[in-house]
C-alpha cells in the first residue's frame, strides 16, 4: 500500500484551485466555479458584451502561446490564470494577435459531399470493439460526423488527433472533409484514467490511447477535468486523497 502511495505523491500533481466569474449570457451562475489552470469571457466581437464568464480546464499552457482566440461566428475569448481574474475589469488585451482558423468542409453525418456542414474542425467517433491482438474492429453502430467551432481546443494543438478511450475512438481534424473515417493511426496504450466515484459508489476506470502525433502533454500522467491518468501497469486502482490505491 505504501509504495502505491508514494507512486501516487510523485504522479498526480497537486495543483492549487482557484474561483472564476461565472456567468451565461449575462446572467450570472449560483456560485463561482473552480478551476486549477483558466479563468475565460467570452464576449461578442462587434458589440462588445459578454456571453459567458466560467473555468477552463486544459493539460497544457494557453498563456504561452495564446492568451486570446476568435473564431468565424464573431466570439473571443480571453483565458486568465488568477482568483476572479476573469471579473467586469478583464478585457481583451491590446496586443491580442485576433486571427480567425480556416473555416473547412466536413462531412456531416453520412459521406454525401452535398450534405456538408462548415467548421474550423471536422469530428469524427465510432465504436470499436477491440480484440486480443489490440486490433480495432468497427461495430455495426453508425459513425457520427460533424463540425466544431470551439473557441479553444480541450488541450492547445490537439486539434488533429484522435484518442480511443472505453471502445470509442474520436478524431478531430482541420482539412476539408478530413472526417471521412478516422484520420491518424492510434497506437494503443498511452495512459490508465479513473474517475470519481459516481452516485452508486462506482469508479469508472479504463485506458486512453492517443494518435502518434498528439501533443506529447496529451500522453503524461496528471489530472484533468475529474480524470486522473498515470502510466504503469494497472496504476488505476482506487483513488484515495491525492493519489491511488492498491485494490
Amino acid at each position: 500500500m505504501l509504495k502505491y502511495l508514494i507512486f501516487a505523491q510523485i504522479l498526480i500533481k497537486i495543483t492549487t484551485s482557484f474561483k472564476c466569474e461565472c456567468s451565461n449570457s449575462g446572467i450570472a451562475c449560483l456560485e463561482e466555479c473552480d478551476t486549477g489552470t483558466y479563468c475565460y469571457t467570452t464576449w461578442i466581437v462587434l458589440g462588445g458584451d459578454v456571453v459567458w464568464q466560467g473555468c477552463k480546464t486544459t493539460r497544457t499552457d494557453l498563456l504561452s502561446s495564446r492568451q486570446c482566440q476568435t473564431n468565424r461566428k464573431g466570439l473571443v475569448t480571453c483565458v486568465c490564470d488568477s482568483e476572479k481574474c476573469n471579473d467586469a475589469s478583464f478585457s481583451v488585451a491590446s496586443d491580442a494577435a485576433l486571427i480567425v482558423p480556416k473555416t473547412v468542409k466536413c462531412f456531416n453525418m453520412d459521406l454525401n459531399q452535398d450534405n456538408f456542414c462548415f467548421g474550423h474542425y471536422c469530428t469524427f467517433s465510432m465504436e470499436m470493439i477491440i480484440n486480443d491482438f489490440g486490433d480495432l474492429i468497427p461495430t455495426d453502430i453508425r459513425a457520427y460526423r460533424g463540425c466544431s467551432d470551439e473557441e479553444y481546443s480541450a488541450d492547445l494543438n490537439s486539434v488533429n488527433m484522435c484518442s480511443i478511450s472505453g471502445n470509442v475512438i474520436s478524431c478531430r481534424c482541420n482539412s476539408s472533409f478530413c472526417n471521412r473515417e478516422a484520420a491518424f493511426p492510434v497506437s494503443l496504450g498511452h495512459l490508465c484514467y479513473l474517475l470519481p466515484t459516481d452516485y452508486q459508489g462506482q469508479y469508472a476506470r479504463g485506458c486512453l490511447s492517443v494518435s502518434d502525433g498528439a501533443p506529447v502533454e496529451t500522453k503524461k500522467s496528471g489530472n484533468f477535468e475529474r480524470y486522473k491518468y498515470c502510466d504503469k501497469d494497472l496504476c488505476n486502482g482506487e483513488f484515495l486523497g491525492e493519489g491511488f490505491a492498491e485494490n
